[in-house]
């Protein structure tokens, strides 16, 4: 068995078959897309397919991302422990079986379980990531990222077709699930043959306490969000949940603080370049699956509303394929520009932020005409695209040496709780304003979007705090050069040992 995992990895350093373990590694970032962004597009023919409300609806893309947030350094401890390679499989094997439950469920209950046990998708990113870093060492990250960026787009465009061509009604979430499993079983097959092995570490283990309280913190500040949707601002539920959620948070830092192995390393995470980045990730997040789920809500509401399109699923396609081909053009915008150095990564990031604060904007002045819901989506889409191969750089660099793998997890949990938060908020907003008529008020829209682009505006100033010297290569990894000069090289060697965490 080791003799032909070897042979597998020596084949792979030639270049074809680098080319097919990057489509490998790119096809699972796009079925990770698939299930966040193409799913959101389906909430209300799955609000209507079981009859339930949109905050409980709202809980397919927000328990989803939740569950993501938990099962990334999850899935991170374990790619460390058994090997990246093997962890993968594992996870895809996993999406498969839940996307058949998913296609068949009967109930909301079932497809709810399904769609939380599908969050372990989330895992998807930071592992193919540390195994481009580990499985080919000696290749550059800027070309392959900006690809890795661009599948995202990828994914999402596939799931929005997907929603055309199988109609409006249960037949469109069915038949994407169906999909998902069936593509997560052919990357599995062709991974095991493409796929080069990464080294193990034994001595790692997981935070089990740290995760639950952080499952725990996050489930709570969800929970008083839909009880603010069901019952409104004044509800008594809503505020015991919040209350309870703000204590879990400081007993969350109090423990990883003390943990000798954090799910989330606080002391690394408050160096400035590891904290502004994730904050971009966290505000951007929210943008991102905001408009996700906003724009095919407004094009399924009807005209009468003012502000809807009474949109069939053709003309969802049509608002919602520009956000997914945008992505992949900026994808591999970013990979282009970093490869040529023509804008440095700290650049790109700052761009991509001025476009997410762009996108709610758009929304805010060009209700109900498919040209500004398109419109917004192309913003999101190209952000998305641009900052997700400048993201996968600037940690790299920023990371200190034996971090990466937690830093770029860390950063991937953050986006999705940014998400998770981003879908929960707006759909609490829209169900406290909702008439006699099922659908919320215009004015509903525009106070949501006009919060989202406050949010991405402090999005801009996060990325503006990102320190120049740590956005090059040949920079001191992860810390400001006049503060901790400890640090001698982004290749590793440091003089002041650093405690790796992953």
């Amino acid at each position: 068995m080791s003799t032909a995992r070897s042979g597998t990895a020596d084949a792979a350093r030639g270049t074809p078959a680098r080319r097919a373990a990057l489509g490998v590694l790119a096809g699972a970032c796009g079925l990770f897309s698939l299930l966040q962004l193409g799913v959101a597009t389906l909430l209300p023919q799955i609000q209507r397919a079981f009859g339930v409300s949109g905050t409980d609806a709202a809980w397919v893309v927000s328990g989803h991302l939740l569950v993501g947030c938990v099962a990334t350094p999850v899935v991170g401890r374990l790619g460390d422990l058994y090997g990246r390679r093997a962890v993968l499989f594992g996870v895809l094997a996993v999406v498969a079986v839940a996307g058949t439950v998913a296609a068949v469920a009967q109930s909301f209950a079932v497809l709810l379980v399904a769609r939380l046990v599908q969050g372990v998708a989330a895992g998807l990113f930071p592992l193919a990531i540390g195994l481009l870093r580990e499985g080919f060492p000696d290749q550059s990250l800027a070309g392959p990222s900006g690809v890795l960026s661009a599948a995202f787009g990828t994914g999402g465009g596939v799931g929005i077709l997907l929603v055309g061509l199988f109609g409006d009604g249960a037949a469109a979430f069915r038949g994407l699930f169906a999909t998902a499993g069936v593509l997560a079983v052919v990357l599995l097959v062709v991974g095991a043959l493409v796929l080069p092995e990464t080294p193990r570490r034994t001595g790692t283990r997981v935070d089990v306490p740290g995760l639950l309280l952080l499952s725990a913190v996050s489930a709570c500040l969800l929970l008083a969000l839909t009880e603010y949707g069901r019952e409104g601002l004044g509800s008594a539920t809503g505020a015991a949940l919040l209350v309870a959620g703000a204590a879990g948070c400081a007993l969350l830092v109090r423990v990883e603080r003390r943990s000798p192995q954090p799910a989330i390393d606080t002391r690394l995470l408050a160096r400035r370049p590891l904290w502004t980045l994730n904050a971009v990730s966290l505000l951007t997040g929210l943008v991102m699956f905001q408009t996700g789920i906003l724009a095919p809500a407004l094009a399924d509401a009807p005209r009468s509303t003012g502000y809807g399109l009474s949109a069939d699923g053709a003309v969802t396609v049509l608002v919602m394929l520009p956000m997914q081909i945008a992505a992949v053009a900026g994808g591999l915008l970013s990979g282009w520009v970093r490869a040529s150095d023509r804008m440095t990564p700290r650049a790109v990031m700052i761009t991509s932020t001025v476009l997410f604060a762009a996108s709610p904007v758009v929304f805010a002045f060009l209700p109900g005409s498919v040209a500004g819901l398109a419109l917004g989506t192309a913003l999101t889409g190209l952000a998305t695209g641009l900052l997700g191969g400048a993201m996968a750089e600037l940690l790299t660099l920023a990371s200190p040496s034996g971090t990466t793998g937690v830093t770029v997890g860390i950063n991937s949990v953050l986006r999705n709780l940014g998400g998770t938060f981003g879908v929960q908020v707006s759909a609490m907003v829209l169900a406290v304003t909702t008439a006699g008529s099922g659908y919320p008020a215009a004015a509903s829209y525009t106070a949501v979007f006009v919060g989202g682009a406050v949010l991405a505006v402090a999005g801009i100033a996060a990325a503006l705090a990102f320190p120049r010297a740590a956005g090059r290569p040949g920079s001191e990894p992860g810390q400001e050069p006049e503060q901790e000069p400890e640090a001698s090289s982004i290749s590793g060697r440091i003089t002041r040992p650093i405690r790796p965490t992953i």
